[in-house]
């Protein structure tokens, strides 16, 4: 399994596109974007094995204001400063709504899907769903000589990143801090970060047991992997990704034959696309689709 997904790992280093190209998971993003402004910075190469981007969020809102932002979450963990704290946002199967209210700014860290099991030194399973603090997570899997350091040095950079006029700089301390954690990756990573690349681009991949026979690995030993390595199992992480093209080909004005888009995304009828995304967004695809572009 190793090398051959070894061969497939054809990432260029973390280039994103365009956000009005590229607002997978981000409920709603035409109203959003009139509310926060969102840029994406691609990592250092040295740490494209890790890190898949930074995003900022900035907003202004008038006195009295407030706006509730939807996220259908990626397969992949996220450190996230915000208000002079730093956060580990694990994987989780559940929506995310962030309150928007007068002037903030948010930085983010998006680990690759299985990169954040070496910064974590355990199984991603175990944090699924979960916020919690930085400090102790992260000086737990730190390398020898910068896990006595790791809690005080995370903290000191949510203060700069607090104390920042625009986020959007602070790139540079944030990734001068994940180079001091000396954390490598481990044998897998590159292998199961290649896997959910497959899932992502490749619409063939619908079934569990069609991507095991694909990968020539057993299905349970695919799921314990996923599991450790990006916290949740890949049936959700395809159900996910296909999700995402559903809502974004929603979300981008032109009309939608959902028939046929149910086809092109693997799904034996209409009616199993809708049931997913329906589940996952709270509201039938057409439905959803008008009030995006009412």
């Amino acid at each position: 399994m190793d090398g051959v997904l070894n061969k497939r790992d054809t990432y260029d280093g973390g280039v994103a596109r365009a956000v009005d190209q590229d607002t997978r998971g981000i409920i709603h993003p035409a109203a959003g974007f009139e509310r926060f402004t969102l840029t994406r910075h691609p990592p250092a190469p040295d740490l494209a094995w890790a890190v898949d981007r930074y995003w900022v969020v900035r907003w202004d809102l008038p006195d009295g204001e407030s706006y509730e932002q939807r996220i259908l979450p990626h397969p992949a963990t996220h450190l996230v400063f915000e208000a002079g704290t730093a956060a580990i946002q694990a994987i989780s199967p559940h929506d995310f709504v962030a309150q928007l209210t007068g002037r903030g700014q948010v930085f983010g860290v998006k680990f690759r899907p299985a990169s954040f099991r070496p910064f974590l030194g355990g199984p991603v399973s175990t944090i699924a769903g979960q916020r919690l603090a930085a400090a102790p997570v992260l000086s737990a899997a730190s390398g020898p000589g910068a896990a006595s350091n790791a809690a005080s040095d995370v903290d000191e950079i949510a203060r700069v990143v607090a104390a920042a006029g625009d986020v959007n700089a602070c790139v540079p301390a944030v990734e001068a801090f994940l180079r001091a954690l000396g954390v490598q990756p481990l044998p897998m990573t590159a292998s199961l970060n290649s896997v959910v690349d497959l899932i992502v681009t490749d619409r063939s991949v619908i079934q569990v047991g069609d991507l095991a026979r694909r990968l020539g690995v057993n299905m349970r030993k695919l799921q314990r992997l996923f599991a450790d390595h990006i916290g949740l199992g890949p049936k959700w992480v395809i159900g996910r990704c296909r999700v995402h093209e559903a809502a974004e080909a929603a979300a981008g004005g032109a009309a939608v034959d959902w028939a046929d888009l149910a086809a092109q995304l693997g799904y034996s009828d209409q009616s199993h696309l809708i049931r997913d995304f329906t589940a996952a967004v709270g509201t039938p695809p057409d439905r959803y689709s008008r009030s995006t572009h009412p």
